[in-house]
């Protein structure tokens, strides 16, 4: 009976302790801290660079890279350089506006912050896709040549699991190369 309570009490350890491990995942020129419990896939987005997700646990994580100069183009050729102005802020508002017409935010918390040296403006809201109560949280990133948009969501009523785990995911975002000497050197 010992052996198998013994059994019992390391097992639940174990699944407890994986649970906190986080791994790194590097892709193209950018890294971030992903916890172990999340597989990659290829069917959340057909533009993002990196897709994991756990669905049982209903956690998903994309990341969206895109050419600064390619978005600018963008902007001109679809002649919005009179909604959207040609630079971080508005391709934040540009993406913001478009999320917005496809999901309705509830309780929407903007803040600009810092990720890694890096300018970066994080949302936070609610949402419903199709019968589902979701929770969403996106970081849109500026780095040298690159904009990034790292979105996490999760079902709503698994907000207070994963919130915490959404913010060190979001928060460990790093472009490989970028200090705060090649971004002072970019501005100019």
């Amino acid at each position: 009976m010992k052996k198998i309570y013994f059994l019992f009490v390391t097992l639940l350890f174990l699944s407890c302790s994986k649970e906190e491990e986080f791994k790194k995942i590097e892709v193209k020129n950018y890294a971030l801290q992903l916890p172990s419990y999340l597989s990659k896939t290829n069917d959340l987005n057909d533009d993002a660079s990196l897709q994991y997700q756990n669905p049982f646990r209903e956690l998903y994580i994309i990341v969206i890279d895109e050419s600064k100069q390619e978005v600018e183009q963008a902007i001109t050729l679809n002649e919005l350089e009179d909604i959207y102005s040609n630079d971080f802020n508005g391709y934040v508002e540009l993406l913001s506006t478009s999320l917005e017409s496809n999901i309705a935010f509830k309780n929407k918390k903007e803040k600009d912050t810092v990720i890694n040296s890096l300018e970066a403006k994080l949302l936070k809201f609610e949402g419903k896709i199709e019968d589902y109560d979701v929770f969403y949280e996106i970081a849109f990133v500026n780095g040298v040549t690159n904009y990034y948009q790292i979105m996490t969501w999760t079902l709503l009523n698994r907000k207070s699991d994963y919130e915490a785990v959404m913010d060190k995911m979001i928060y460990s975002f790093k472009v490989a190369g970028q200090t705060k000497a090649n971004l002072k050197g970019a501005k100019k």
